[in-house]
């Protein structure tokens, strides 16, 4: 990487925020293939009167790509859902003391959810589950589970140093 980092962006935050942008267009990938088949599914069934028994499978499949994908970008737009409550009740110290703690804790669960879903991936993949309806393995679309909450814990982890280090400035 050439060039100087901005003192008010550090280098953990930029590789974040580069993975998650990837992690944004898989998951704007995954709504377009979606679309693509459901139109597909529909024009089957009803024009042609020939319905795909697979197409609704991978939807289901791609649509869990698509959940896992985009929460990590969801955070890093603040498109999340939030309890606005308490922080509109405590003044700005106490707003930053709260964002620490509940991007601490966020990302410590996240890291604890890469850990489980890291065993259910691992499982699966030993066994060669594969989905009912057709003979597709299931194991990648599990192992999209440990990676996405760890980008995710990544992305808690750099609001929570970012939220540190503007708490330390005067």
């Amino acid at each position: 990487m050439t060039g100087s980092v901005s003192p008010s962006r550090s280098v953990f935050r930029l590789t974040s925020d580069r993975i998650t942008t990837v992690f944004g267009f898989v998951a704007l990938l995954a709504l377009g293939v979606m679309a693509v088949l459901l139109v597909y599914d529909v024009v089957m069934r009803y024009v042609v009167g020939r319905p795909a028994d697979w197409v609704l499978d991978v939807v289901q499949l791609v649509q869990v790509t698509l959940a896992f994908t985009a929460a990590a970008p969801v955070l890093k737009a603040g498109g999340h859902i939030n309890m606005e409550l308490l922080p509109t009740l405590v003044g700005p110290r106490y707003q930053r003391r709260l964002a620490i703690l509940s991007n601490g804790i966020c990302s410590v669960g996240s890291l604890w959810m890469t850990i489980l879903s890291w065993k259910t991936f691992s499982r699966s993949y030993q066994i060669t589950e594969a989905a009912y309806g057709i003979a597709l393995p299931l194991y990648p679309w599990k192992f999209l589970l440990p990676l996405c909450f760890f980008v995710l814990a990544l992305e808690f982890f750099a609001s929570f140093l970012e939220h540190l280090r503007h708490s330390e400035r005067p």
